[in-house]
């Protein structure tokens, strides 16, 4: 079992967005809890938890970030099945680049200033779907002595092998761009596949197959491609390629709430 931190993001105007993951493959990750502290070496106080196990991120509030002058660490505890003494500790992460002069304010800026723009301007409601990579295993086609899955549309973890399969929705704005055609060389001969290109803030961090769900039209797309965009040596977004899901898809059957896109 290791948890690692992913992501360490102030947000504007002051809060700081945690995202991890947890190396589990003995599925004995029972929840975490995230700790603060001023300095890498401690002492750190917990900030919150234990959070459910399947839970990845977290939006600290508390902190007064004084401008992006004042360092803040962060460290993933994650508990044991096996009793409260079996937890481990994440390196201590702090903010992903230096938080003095311009490149914090450009940070800040590109973030709110996209925010701004998708949602005003030429974005669409989305609903984000990180594909569970962590947590307890699905109870219905998980086969612990195997660690394989019985079948692939499992209408319990859709695929994942975890169960419930994806993390609760979050809602956010994106970009999509019109559907190109590209081909490849199969087995079967030639194969065209449609991709849309989908932009979105530098939080949370996606992965290859997490699923975006176009709030207004319930289409869903798989993530097959993540890029970022940087300024000043700053990621300011993501730079995503995704493929439409067919309506037969069992990814169709994840719940999501559509009526968070304004009517």
């Amino acid at each position: 079992m290791k948890p690692i931190i992913q992501q360490v993001i102030p947000l504007y105007p002051s809060s700081v967005h945690i995202q991890w993951t947890v190396e589990d493959k003995e599925s004995a990750f029972s929840g975490a809890e995230v700790l603060r502290s001023e300095s890498p070496q401690g002492p750190f106080t917990s900030v919150v938890g234990p959070l459910d196990a399947s839970t990845f991120f977290y939006v600290d509030t508390e902190p007064e970030l004084s401008g992006l002058n004042r360092p803040l660490y962060y460290i993933i505890k994650a508990n044991s099945i096996y009793g409260p003494d079996k937890y481990v500790l994440s390196e201590a992460k702090t903010f992903g680049y230096e938080l003095k002069g311009h490149r914090a304010k450009i940070a800040r800026k590109a973030r709110r200033d996209l925010t701004v723009t998708l949602s005003r301007l030429n974005g669409v409601q989305i609903a984000i779907l990180k594909r569970k990579t962590f947590g307890p295993r699905c109870t219905y086609c998980f086969n612990p002595e195997t660690k394989d899955t019985l079948f692939s549309s499992c209408p319990t973890c859709y695929g994942s092998s975890f169960l419930d399969g994806y993390h609760d929705p979050i809602y956010a704005w994106g970009k999509l761009d019109p559907v190109t055609i590209q081909r490849s060389l199969g087995s079967s001969g030639n194969i065209e596949t449609g991709m849309t290109g989908l932009t979105i803030v530098d939080y949370p961090r996606m992965s290859i197959d997490d699923v975006i769900v176009e709030l207004k039209t319930n289409r869903r797309f798989k993530v097959q491609r993540v890029m970022t965009s940087e300024s000043s040596r700053v990621v300011v977004h993501q730079d995503l390629q995704v493929s439409e899901l067919s309506r037969s898809s069992v990814e169709y059957s994840i719940p999501v709430e559509l009526s968070h896109a304004e009517r």
